[in-house]
């Protein structure tokens, strides 16, 4: 699930966090360099357990959201997330599908309220992403959510909006050049499976340099070229919350940007300073995989 913890980072530098607990396969967390590879593995053979008991109504979960994303759309994040996008994907008309993943519970156990604000928060964050991309497309764009620890809630909330739940791996044959993926920390497997096939227009998720910093590479040669080939911005942060810690925005080369169309060149450099990245390594250092 999502983040445990707040902390406050500026709008235009993402630093990852120990992101989430094991309710699916949503989690990147940080840890010590001893032993992470063992962790992570145990972590990817647990049974997931979907919530059937006590759960909170459909109904209640989108009260929730239209009051948390009036709320977020005041948000500094919020709006240098539309600028971002406007900027990178102005001259894109061809996405027609967007594919959510791992995305969390809207309804976690005993109601704990920073992971259910971050799931909270990466949905809106989607929404508002798809939204503004219809706008650009001048088409409905389906949307399709993937995550083993949706409860019936979840997935009757989710429809209420008008996206599509599937099973695992449905979603992944669905990631092609015209698709828009939005999988904030995943497990690397799950984001070389999503990428197998296809690499998608835009993808939204946790960086290379960040999987570099926190945990070996493996199974992420997909990634890593996603990372050389396409331009990338930092997520912008929340001033408090963990929803989107170490989170990139890429862009698939040949998209147009407002600049580029406008006849002005602008070369903008994503990558972290040094400083950053040894900040960011100390801050991981401190940090352990979740149970």
């Amino acid at each position: 699930m999502p983040s445990q913890t707040s902390q406050h980072v500026s709008d235009d530098h993402a630093s990852p966090k120990d992101s989430r607990q094991d309710e699916g396969w949503t989690r990147v967390t940080a840890k010590s360099r001893a032993g992470r590879r063992n962790k992570v593995a145990k972590a990817r053979e647990l049974p997931i357990k979907v919530r059937t008991d006590g759960l909170s109504p459909a109904s209640e979960l989108l009260a929730d959201y239209h009051r948390m994303r009036p709320q977020w759309e005041l948000q500094t994040c919020c709006r240098r997330m539309r600028e971002l996008l406007a900027k990178n994907a102005g001259g894109l008309k061809t996405v027609s599908r967007a594919i959510n993943l791992g995305n969390g519970t809207f309804d976690p156990h005993q109601a704990a309220w920073d992971g259910k604000r971050c799931s909270f928060v990466q949905l809106i964050a989607f929404t508002i992403m798809v939204e503004d991309l219809e706008n650009i497309t001048g088409s409905k764009i389906k949307t399709v959510f993937q995550d083993p620890a949706f409860t019936t809630s979840d997935k009757e909330f989710l429809a209420s909006l008008g996206h599509r739940v599937v099973e695992a791996p449905a979603a992944m044959a669905l990631v092609d050049e015209d698709a828009f993926v939005f999988g904030i920390h995943l497990y690397r497997e799950v984001y070389a499976e999503a990428l197998e096939k296809s690499l998608p227009a835009i993808l939204i998720g946790t960086g290379y340099s960040v999987w570099e910093e926190i945990l070996d590479t493996d199974k992420l040669d997909r990634v890593e070229e996603v990372d050389r080939t396409y331009r990338r911005n930092p997520f912008p942060q929340e001033t408090h919350g963990g929803a989107l810690y170490g989170t990139f925005m890429y862009w698939r080369p040949g998209i147009e940007t407002q600049a580029e169309s406008s006849g002005v060149v602008v070369k903008e450099d994503t990558k972290e300073k040094p400083e950053e990245t040894e900040d960011l390594s100390k801050k991981l250092e401190a940090t352990s995989l979740g149970d």
